[in-house]
């Protein structure tokens, strides 16, 4: 761009080094404009030779050489001295603001939180005495107090008003509730998510309220969005399609054959179970063994993940290249990304040896996908079929997402098809199955899936509400409080709106005098109990 064209990058690049002491042995990785097509910044990334996971990386604004941006990952972040006390971290943010925020006297809001081992203190312009987005920064301590993170917002929207008059908070209230049903899910409660006793994570039925947030407009008392935005789409069981037994997903095996392969395993010695699985995947999903090889294995104790690549493939060394964002992407992931092309990712869970996630991305998909030729219908007809062999009842406990309409009229590479998990009726919080599939070729670009051992572990659990619908709804709505705040749509350009939102966070003391938030997530149905989620 003509206007950065007499910008003094060696200026620049000392600025950058004086943000913080960076070692002498770290080596400068990456030196240039970004964002790519619309350069704003000039950005640093600074990398220990010996460790890839340690970098420093600045960004300065081309225009003014103002620090927009500082990230340092170091493995001592997590050391240090943990009593330090919250004046001791505002003031060493306050230091760092004053030295690179030109504008820090007008964040007059300032919120300071101590989450793990990091202290995170935000600055804000506010109006009204409630903060603004996309105004101010944000600014990260490690626990020695060091500054380990900085994000300089840019406000581009115009500074808001207080309104002359705003509709009653009490009328809004009642207008949240009139709208809010308790719903019945089951769910999986982790104790370092929620309020709960035990150290192991528990399966639950529970109430939940839906929605359980909304956004009134302050002026007008009409819901910002409209109440469908804060609701999942609908969703209807499957009918059975005809059983496929002949047509396979392009590998060897028919899906009877493939059937005899894949089984549930022993849990007692699952090891030679799951290679044999293994196998039969590879077999089943078209990974001929002749043609590619495991290129890469991770074991997670509850899945094995398996990325396999042409063995013509050879690799080579990363050339050395100039300091572009270009070069360090390719020098950094290129290499990954270039496994990806025509080749295979799949997941299998351990315990049952299901099929827990695939992807597979071809030259051939690359060069086809400007020439869309199957329908949507016949896109899910593909993905029922790939279905069958790798999720054999999933009629019994998936549900298809209804349709948004027209969408037949938008030209797709993929369509992509939901499936939430429904077991007696009952959906699982925040459990569906992905299937994505070309409109071109029809094949199976990738599938994510869900724990088949956990269908079987809440299919075997015997839940029976006591508590009603009704009486869920008297105890969660006691909870249910308004608060003004600033909102502003991800559009950049778009205006402030000052919005009541519904919530049900609070304060709550707990042990050692320090202060958390929490909020009423569920009500459990079995035994009416309130179930609190960390905030």
């Amino acid at each position: 761009m003509e206007v950065y064209m007499s910008i003094d990058y060696e200026t620049l690049r000392t600025k950058a080094k004086t943000v913080v002491m960076i070692p002498d042995y770290y080596r400068l990785e990456m030196e240039d404009n970004t964002p790519k097509g619309n350069e704003k910044y000039r950005s640093f990334i600074w990398e220990d030779p010996k460790k890839n996971d340690c970098k420093i990386e600045v960004e300065l604004d081309l225009e003014t050489g103002d620090l927009v941006r500082l990230d340092i990952d170091m493995e001592d972040k997590n050391t240090g001295n943990q009593d330090s006390s919250e004046e001791d971290a505002k003031a060493i943010a306050d230091a760092f603001l004053m030295k690179h925020n030109p504008d820090h006297t007008a964040f007059t809001w300032v919120n300071i939180e101590k989450r793990q081992n990091f202290r995170f203190i935000t600055y804000r312009e506010e109006v009204g005495g409630l903060p603004l987005p996309d105004t101010g920064c944000e600014i990260t301590l490690d626990n020695s107090l060091n500054v380990i993170g900085y994000r300089s917002e840019q406000k581009t929207a115009p500074r808001p008003k207080w309104p002359d008059s705003i509709v009653d908070a009490k009328n809004v209230r009642q207008q949240v509730l009139s709208n809010l049903q308790m719903k019945l899910t089951m769910v999986t409660l982790y104790p370092s998510m929620y309020e709960m006793e035990g150290t192991q994570p528990e399966y639950r039925l529970v109430y939940e309220a839906v929605p359980d947030r909304r956004l009134i407009d302050a002026i007008t008392g009409v819901d910002h969005f409209g109440i469908e935005h804060y609701l999942m789409p609908p969703s209807h069981p499957i009918a059975p399609m005809e059983r496929d037994n002949t047509s396979n997903l392009g590998g060897i095996l028919t899906l009877e054959e493939s059937e005899k392969g894949k089984k549930l395993l022993n849990p007692n010695d699952p090891s030679e179970e799951l290679i044999k699985n293994i196998a039969a995947w590879e077999m089943l999903l078209g990974i001929d063994p002749k043609l590619y090889m495991v290129e890469k294995s991770k074991d997670d104790d509850e899945r094995i993940k398996l990325l396999y690549k042409l063995k013509e493939e050879v690799d080579k060394e990363p050339k050395p290249e100039a300091l572009s964002v270009d070069a360090y992407m390719k020098r950094k992931w290129g290499d990954s990304l270039r496994k990806l092309e025509s080749s295979f990712i799949i997941q299998i869970e351990k315990s049952t040896g299901c099929l827990a996630g695939f992807f597979h991305w071809t030259e051939e998909e690359k060069e086809t996908t400007a020439t869309a030729s199957l329908t949507r219908k016949q896109c899910w007809e593909k993905a029922e079929q790939f279905l069958q062999h790798v999720f054999p009842d999933y009629t019994s406990y998936l549900q298809l997402e209804v349709d948004q309409e027209n969408m037949d009229e938008e030209l797709r590479d993929r369509e992509l098809f939901y499936l939430p998990v429904y077991i007696n009726n009952i959906p699982v919080n925040h459990e569906r199955v992905m299937v994505s599939v070309s409109t071109s070729t029809g094949k199976i670009c990738s599938y994510m899936g869900v724990s088949y051992e956990e269908i079987l572990e809440l299919t075997e659990r015997n839940f029976h509400p006591v508590l009603t619908p009704e009486k869920a709804f008297e105890r969660y709505s006691e909870y249910v409080s308004i608060r003004l705040k600033w909102f502003k749509d991800l559009d950049e350009y778009s205006p402030y709106h000052l919005l009541y939102e519904s919530t049900t966070t609070c304060q709550v003391d707990i042990p050692l005098g320090v202060d958390r938030n929490r909020k009423l997530k569920y009500i459990d149905a079995c035994n009416g109990e309130l179930i609190w989620q960390k905030v």
